[in-house]
């Protein structure tokens, strides 16, 4: 599902914050800024997270605005020519450098041009043809908005070479944490039992809910539990014979062709997804979600009470959240 960190200052984003992203997004890593007056960008096809910190050594110290995306494939081949950023309008012909970062499953665009991604070709036929006779549309209000309606919960980070200001598009679909934005928060759980602490830049090998997990595998000593659910570890102890339980993550494949119109699927497919990512589903896939609400509806007795039964399972048993 790929993954866009817009931060005010690069020189605060951490390691781990990278290692995380990449983790689950490791078919490209890219980035742009301004500097010298001028759009710089980069594009690469690390093989691993160290390979990652490694290349993030040369911009870890600007102390200026960055955008970086993290390319999980969904359209066209792994290369670099897929990785974002896009460049969108340039000097030399449209006297305004514009580059632009795009985070969703697909954006509507016709696939024209062969092994390209839906970015490429978004770009290409959608947003160049709008953009270069009139690049202030990208601080239209009434552009913004019809933009937004036609990609749904999909995200575009632009930069603009004219003043070096970052505009987002569907920007309360993503997430502020300290001094960035990020298109999603999944994308920096490496795994549903294993958090990344944005404070610390430390990555947690401990959930931080009990509800998380099939408390059946929990040393626990209930004299000691507090709100409800929350970890406390000094009173509960991971089973680590049972460590296959919650080591998984989300899985971005299984994410990504939920949200392909007329697949099927049921109520605990939803499971671990947040309100953001539900609604992702929900509009790129109208035909499997009104399938699964109409075999609800006219379900029997039995069928509800299973389909009940099914997503408590996936709730106790695969690791799901209470957040979707």
């Amino acid at each position: 599902m790929c993954l866009i960190i817009k931060s005010d200052n690069a020189s605060e984003l951490k390691p781990n914050l990278l290692k995380s992203a990449y983790s689950n997004n490791s078919d490209g890593f890219g980035g742009m800024f301004l500097a010298d007056g001028k759009i710089q960008t980069f594009k690469e096809l690390p093989k691993n997270e160290n390979e990652v910190v490694k290349l993030w050594d040369k911009y870890k110290d600007m102390k200026i605005p960055m955008g970086l995306h993290f390319r999980f494939t969904t359209n066209g081949s792994t290369n670099k020519a897929n990785c974002h950023p896009f460049e969108v309008l340039n000097k030399k012909q449209h006297n305004r450098s514009l580059w632009v970062m795009h985070n969703g499953p697909q954006l509507p665009t016709p696939m024209i041009d062969v092994d390209k991604s839906d970015t490429h070709q978004y770009v290409k036929w959608v947003l160049r043809p709008m953009l270069s006779n009139n690049p202030e549309l990208i601080y239209n209000k009434a552009w913004v908005d019809m933009i937004e309606d036609s990609i749904g919960s999909d995200k575009l980070l632009f930069l603009d070479g004219s003043n070096g200001k970052f505009v987002i598009i569907n920007e309360d679909h993503g997430e502020t944490l300290e001094n960035m934005w990020l298109s999603n928060t999944y994308s920096i759980n490496r795994g549903m039992g294993s958090d990344y602490d944005v404070n610390t830049d430390t990555i947690s090998n401990k959930p931080k809910y009990l509800s998380y997990y099939n408390s059946n595998s929990w040393k626990t000593n209930p004299t000691y539990w507090k709100d409800d659910s929350m970890y406390d570890e000094n009173v509960y102890e991971w089973d680590y014979s049972n460590q296959d339980k919650w080591n998984t993550k989300v899985d971005a494949k299984k994410f990504t062709d939920l949200c392909d119109d007329n697949q099927p699927y049921n109520l605990s497919d939803l499971v671990g997804l947040n309100k953001a990512d539900v609604s992702e589903v929900v509009y790129h896939n109208p035909t499997g979600t009104a399938e699964m609400l109409s075999d609800l509806v006219n379900a029997s007795e039995n069928d509800i009470y299973d389909a009940l039964d099914e997503l408590i399972d996936a709730k106790t048993n695969k690791g799901g959240t209470n957040n979707g």
